[in-house]
């Protein structure tokens, strides 16, 4: 695929996203996939990813996860593993030219059939979330995808098959190796994700390493390492963040006081948790509170 198509490619692509995203009335909506696009510069905001591939068409963003920046822009192809928390900033975004990219949700059962039908290739081991190159292949799945939502009776017969022959596109890529890992780490990552599910329906519990390494069945030393290998930060860190996800949408709702929601969320000091709201979202909680009435 020469350099003219790509470029015919990718155009098309935007304007139909850009149409569907606008529209949504007039697009049909396909079960796992999600348009995104952003107008204008976005300061960090915390986040809850789930396990997912991003086409990234336009643009710019950043991701902040435990100590690692990850930058990311339009023709490249991201991959998250698992259930992840992150501070994301839009880099890049303007009202001509905005942020654009189209996410697939990953089911590992498709994904582990699709493995166990292509050529062995040698294991190996990278972070939570990979960036790759956006091969040609995939960025013309993706369009197709697209092109179903304009069609409803389409996309109910042939949108699984267009979603399937995406993630092939993509194991057969350089960004394959991340979702090989995802495979053979199904085990590590069931344990793993058996935790976090705990920790979201526990989120004014004190968690200790200890004992969320008894509940994955491993000792302390090796969950805290397959932990962080999975998700980029340390279970104090990651629960953290879920509380203070939790915060945010109990502060929306502004049927309960401040002090309330801190204790729902399993902090003892009101004021530990205004600081800590306030560095992960930009604002105090009742500033946020006032906005949302």
């Amino acid at each position: 695929m020469g350099p003219r198509h790509t470029a015919g490619v990718e155009s098309e692509l935007c304007a139909r996203v850009i149409a569907a995203f606008d529209r949504p009335e007039e697009h049909a909506a396909i079960d796992g996939v999600a348009l995104h696009v952003t107008r204008e510069l976005v300061a960090p905001m915390l986040t809850l990813f789930h396990p997912t591939l991003y086409v990234v068409l336009q643009g710019a963003k950043r991701l902040i996860l435990g100590g690692r920046q990850i930058d990311y822009h339009g023709g490249q192809l991201v991959l998250m593993g698992v259930d992840l928390p992150a501070l994301v900033e839009i880099t890049q975004a303007t009202e001509e030219t905005p942020y654009l990219a189209v996410e697939l949700a990953i089911d590992r059962q498709v994904l582990g059939e699709l493995v166990a039908q292509m050529p062995p290739r040698p294991p190996t081991r990278g972070p939570s979330v990979g960036v790759y190159p956006l091969p040609d292949p995939a960025r013309s799945a993706t369009l197709r995808l697209v092109q179903l939502m304009e069609a409803p009776a389409d996309a109910r017969i042939l949108a699984e098959g267009v979603k399937r022959e995406l993630l092939y596109r993509v194991l057969s890529s350089e960004g394959g190796d991340g979702l090989l890992q995802m495979v053979r780490a199904e085990e590590t990552l069931a344990s793993i994700g058996q935790v976090t599910d705990w920790m979201h329906d526990h989120l004014n519990a004190p968690i200790a390493v200890e004992d969320l390494a008894t509940r994955a069945k491993m000792s302390p030393s090796t969950f805290y390492r397959a932990f962080k290998s999975a998700t980029g930060t340390t279970p104090m860190q990651y629960h953290k963040m879920l509380r203070l996800h939790e915060a945010r949408r109990l502060v929306a709702l502004r049927s309960r006081s401040m002090t309330s929601i801190s204790e729902a969320v399993g902090y003892a000091s009101p004021a530990q948790f205004s600081r800590d709201y306030k560095h992960a979202f930009g604002s105090a909680p009742i500033h946020d509170a006032k906005r949302s009435g």
